[in-house]
């Protein structure tokens, strides 16, 4: 690493667990979020579609200690299902499954009374390491925002 081991940003890690979803209906043709809550550190289990059209809801948030857990656990259907429900009251509960996880890291607190809280687009020069710049939780719509992002650096470096 450039920067000395002090002003290391420490990630929190985030298990985003995606569901599968069999039923046939409904079948929507855009992506569906619930309205966000404080504190979750995400989006919400959130409806999206694959390659093929086909429905997947997720990633849900679970906090855990590090990037290596990728098997998805069974006790995150049943919260899962109550979250969709609460956005998506016909979906079929018996035809979600769970499909597939990932770890996240994340720029979160994990514990505490600001447990969720996080911080994304941190883009800064780096104090004493001329020309760098750290960019930072860089989240979505992350990809929506390179050519911003880019223009920051740009005026950081130059000006």
């Amino acid at each position: 690493m450039l920067l000395p081991s002090d002003r290391h940003v420490r990630p929190a890690y985030a298990k985003g667990t995606y569901f599968s979803y069999s039923a046939s209906s409904p079948k929507p043709r855009t992506l569906l979020y619930p309205a966000p809550k404080p504190g979750l550190g995400g989006l919400g289990t959130h409806l999206t579609l694959d390659m093929t059209g086909q429905v997947r809801f997720g990633p849900d948030v679970e906090w855990v200690d590090g990037p290596e857990d990728l098997v998805p656990r069974v006790g995150r259907l049943e919260e899962a299902v109550r979250e969709i429900q609460e956005y998506l009251p016909g979906v079929r509960p018996e035809a979600i499954g769970l499909d597939y996880c990932g770890v996240r890291p994340k720029l979160a607190v994990k514990e505490g009374e600001d447990r969720g809280a996080f911080r994304d687009f941190v883009i800064r020069e780096e104090e004493c390491f001329e020309g760098f710049v750290n960019l930072l939780g860089i989240e979505s719509p992350g990809l929506t925002s390179a050519l911003a992002i880019g223009e920051m650096v740009e005026e950081l470096l130059y000006g």
